[in-house]
């Protein structure tokens, strides 16, 4: 009737959409747990070629030992990572071969230059003690002991120097260094080591701010290095002088030693700063150190040297040291 409002309520169950969605839920169960086991699958394989190479770097270096050091990595011919690393180990086995054929040549080298004067010494006390001698065959034989023990000494001095030059930048006293002022202890040092030994000394373009003239290092080092320099081109020059310069540009400082002796075999200058090594026309004195003493001095101080000579015309050394000012 008029007054009263009737509901119906309608209800059904839709078999059709359970059954999708749980066939649904299955099917994205399974993809889900066939994603997981391909990610593994490919995973592992791709991890298996990746690490592969990293596997065969690492059997290589491990078969690589001092006695083997001209090994090399194969680097293959793909240009991708692995190349580059293997790439990179090779050029540090080179530096370290390089360094440890050096290392061997300068041991041989010092124990052939300290065995000789010991060889030397042993042979006149021999001959010296077989029987009884004058008072003036005694005197000889010291004499010439005396000078082998010198010879001796100062090569032991230089070796020590060698060794301390030879260190880290950290293990070293540094401080602000005048570098005209180590310039000027020049003179009285070269006179001593030799009387007939000279330099002139030239300044060229110094600054008005003095501040441009100091640079970062070790005096002691400092003074040795370029002292070796002007000792040896006293020693080469027909007049024993040497012509030392300095200068002060870019912020930098240049100290050039000039001779005019015999000059250096074009050849032979890329040699001039290994241990011991001596040109065949200038074996007589010294020990074959103070070039390459000097060149790890100038390093030590990240500085750099140059060497230019012409054949009968003369050497020129050029050290550059980085300014402080």
């Amino acid at each position: 009737d008029a007054h009263s409002r009737l509901v119906i309520v309608s209800a059904g169950v839709d078999g059709d959409g359970a059954l999708f969605l749980r066939r649904l839920a299955h099917l994205l169960l399974l993809t889900y747990l066939a994603g997981v086991v391909l990610v593994l699958v490919s995973g592992y394989f791709f991890a298996g070629r990746l690490i592969r190479p990293v596997q065969r770097i690492t059997a290589d270096v491990a078969d690589i030992s001092a006695q083997n050091l001209a090994r090399r990595l194969d680097a293959g011919d793909t240009r991708d990572e692995w190349n580059e690393l293997a790439r990179t180990l090779n050029a540090l086995l080179d530096r370290l071969q390089e360094s440890f054929e050096m290392q061997q040549r300068f041991v041989a080298n010092a124990s052939h230059e300290l065995f000789t004067p010991l060889t030397s010494l042993s042979s006149q006390l021999d001959v010296a003690l077989q029987r009884e001698r004058s008072a003036a065959d005694y005197h000889a034989v010291l004499s010439s002991v005396y000078q082998d023990v010198q010879h001796m000494s100062k090569l032991t001095q230089t070796l020590l120097e060698f060794a301390k030059a030879s260190g880290t930048r950290g293990g070293l006293e540094i401080e602000r260094v005048r570098i005209d002022e180590v310039l000027l202890r020049l003179p009285a040092a070269i006179s001593k080591a030799d009387p007939r030994f000279g330099m002139s000394l030239r300044f060229e373009d110094l600054p008005e701010d003095e501040a441009l003239l100091f640079v970062y290092g070790n005096e002691a080092l400092l003074f040795t290095a370029i002292r070796n320099l002007a000792l040896n081109a006293c020693k080469y020059s027909p007049d024993h002088q040497a012509d030392i310069l300095l200068r002060v540009a870019s912020r930098q400082v240049e100290i050039t030693v000039s001779d005019n002796g015999i000059g250096i075999p074009q050849e032979l200058l890329d040699k001039v700063f290994q241990p011991f090594f001596r040109v065949e026309e200038n074996l007589a004195g010294g020990f074959g150190l103070g070039l390459s003493l000097t060149q790890r001095i100038i390093k030590l101080h990240k500085g750099s040297i140059e060497v230019t000579s012409e054949t009968g015309v003369g050497t020129r050394f050029t050290v550059f040291l980085p300014g402080a000012g």
